[in-house]
């Protein structure tokens, strides 16, 4: 035992030692604040700083921000802000992603505007002179390109998923059809969908074998029209159509104008959203089975009123929804709901997340009046009377140790699968 722990302690330092030297003396220390990045192939390409594991042991803190652009891609905004030495020097790049971009081309892309934003504090370091800056000029004058498709995005798509052993399977499927057509001022499109789950399950009674099958459809189109009118301001409108064997829906279709007013303008969208929403709602529905209302078909008018607030930090972000909606010839039937997450970097190496929600429903005018069955409540084939949901979760995390984070060690993948495992059961 002895022999062994003398071993371990051997081990202990020579891997101190070796992590010791892939520490760069008089460099800048650098955090990468991004969910999604590839942080292996970055610490690769960008050699020369050193990578630390929390924003408060950073020199450059590097907050990575994206939305979705027009033709399914998505635009990046790397925030860097300057701490310590680099106190009040901050800068923003900016880049876009492609559809059509491999995940190679996506991550060459996000080294090489790191390496631009990087410059700025590079040049104010003793690593200045180790510097070399290369121009790639085009070979000749580009021809202003013209969009053969005006702006115009289409996506099409099948999807399907299955499970099962000898007493259960699960079937999933999924098709959709989508087109937009996205510029600064103005957003269309146009979504159908088909969606298909059907679950089996098998049983023996003491008796008899049973088998119980439940099966939910539902199929989808959705439109709508959204047009700016300032930096604040924009009005829109939406159409749309769908059936829900679960909602007991056989055919529903809407129109709903609507206009929006946002306190920031919609340039500052990637860092701060406050969102005010007020929609006017005219349907009409065929049901499948009559309502506890002694209904088959109907027309509602409804309106409502959304306010979003986002905020993105250095310290984390946070983001509540609140809506509010009734239907016009009763106010009685209304529904109100909250929503919200927040992830916070609290202190050095701790960090906290929560979400959660919460809605009052009084508004169930679809709700089949024959009631459900047990079967149908258990495998969840029917809708059924509620006056409030919730949901919500949340994350606590901890961290210590080196402050470094430059080492790239593959083998076996990110998390090894060897070692010893115990379990305990009851």
């Amino acid at each position: 035992m002895k022999k062994l722990f003398f071993l371990f302690c051997i081990s202990l330092t020579v891997i101190y030692g070796q992590s010791n030297q892939l520490i760069k003396e008089n460099s800048p220390n650098v955090y990468i604040d991004c969910s999604y990045c590839d942080l292996n192939f970055i610490k690769e390409k960008i050699p020369i700083v050193n990578f630390v594991r929390d924003r408060k042991d950073a020199d450059i803190h590097i907050l990575f921000t994206r939305q979705s652009t027009a033709s399914g891609g998505s635009e990046f905004i790397i925030y860097f802000i300057g701490q310590n030495n680099f106190s009040n020097i901050n800068d923003t790049v900016k880049y876009q992603i492609n559809n059509t971009d491999s995940d190679d081309i996506s991550r060459n892309k996000m080294v090489n505007n790191l390496k631009i934003g990087l410059i700025n504090y590079l040049k104010r370091s003793f690593l200045s002179e180790y510097l070399t800056i290369n121009f790639n000029l085009p070979q000749k004058q580009e021809e202003q390109k013209v969009d053969d498709w005006n702006f115009w995005y289409f996506t099409t798509s099948a999807n399907s998923s299955f499970n099962g052993e000898k007493n259960y399977k699960y079937i999933y499927l999924n098709t959709s059809l989508s087109a937009s057509r996205i510029t600064e001022d103005l957003k269309l499109s146009f979504r159908l969908s088909s969606n298909y789950n059907e679950n089996q399950f098998n049983y023996f009674d003491g008796v008899s074998d049973k088998k119980i099958l439940s099966v939910r459809r539902s199929q989808y189109f959705t439109s709508f029209l959204v047009k700016s009118i300032d930096q604040n301001w924009s009005w829109g409108s939406w159409l749309g159509a769908n059936s829900s064997t679960f909602e007991n829906i056989e055919f529903n279709f809407y129109i709903s104008p609507g206009i929006e007013y946002n306190i920031f303008p919609y340039s500052q969208s990637n860092e701060k959203q406050l969102r005010i929403d007020y929609r006017i709602r005219h349907s009409f529905t065929n049901y499948s089975e009559e309502t506890i209302y002694f209904k088959k078909k109907e027309n509602l008018w409804s309106h409502s009123l959304e306010v979003n607030f986002t905020l993105i930090k250095p310290w984390g972000n946070i983001h509540i929804s609140t809506e509010a909606g009734n239907y016009l010839h009763n106010f009685n039937l209304y529904e109100l709901e909250i929503d919200g997450s927040l992830s916070l970097k609290l202190l050095k190496g701790l960090s906290l997340n929560l979400f959660g929600g919460y809605s009052k429903i009084n508004n169930q005018l679809s709700l089949r009046r024959s009631g459900a069955s047990l079967e149908e409540v258990l495998t969840q084939r029917r809708q059924l009377e509620t006056s409030f949901s919730y949901w919500g979760g949340f994350g606590i995390s901890y961290s210590f140790g080196s402050i470094y984070n430059n080492i790239v060690n593959p083998r076996f993948g990110n998390n090894s699968g060897g070692g010893m495992t115990i379990m305990f059961s009851n």
